[in-house]
Parts: structure tokens; C-alpha cells; sequence
């Protein structure tokens, strides 16, 4: 069950970044300016930290940002990370 919830939070947090790329990267260009020579090469990750974690699940995950597909059916296929 916990790969199902691994899957959904990829997805989302995957479908996040995929819309609001550009406004991210703007910003963090706007603090990191020396990063913007990068642009279009960034890798986005997220760790979770709790306590009760193991250590696997305490790594860093790399995300890939990927839009969605449209509509009801896409939506819900990315909430199950079926896509």
C-alpha cells in the first residue's frame, strides 16, 4: 500500500512542477542568479522527514516534471500515478 502512496505523491508533486516551471525557475534565478546557465537542466527532488521513517524513505526522490493529461480520466490516472 505504501507504493500506491509513493506513487500518488510523485505524480503530484510531478504535475506541480510541470505547471508552474517557468515561474519556479524565474524565481530561483532571481535569488541564484548564477544558476540561470542552467536553465532547462534543474533536477527537482523533495524529502520527507518525520519521525518513524525508514531509512530508504528518508533519500531524496527525484522528480521529473511531466504535464498531465487533460480532462477528468487524466487527472484521476495521475492521481494513481497510472501514467
Amino acid at each position: 500500500m505504501s507504493g500506491i502512496s509513493k506513487r500518488q505523491l510523485d505524480a503530484g508533486v510531478a504535475g506541480s512542477l510541470a505547471q508552474d516551471t517557468e515561474k519556479l525557475e524565474e524565481s530561483i534565478f532571481r535569488g541564484l542568479p548564477q544558476l540561470r546557465k542552467s536553465k532547462g537542466n534543474l533536477e527537482y527532488g523533495y524529502r520527507l522527514a518525520f519521525e518513524g521513517l525508514s531509512a530508504e524513505q528518508k533519500e531524496i526522490t527525484i522528480i521529473v516534471p511531466k504535464k498531465q493529461d487533460g480532462g477528468v480520466l487524466g487527472g484521476l490516472k495521475n492521481a494513481f500515478g497510472m501514467s
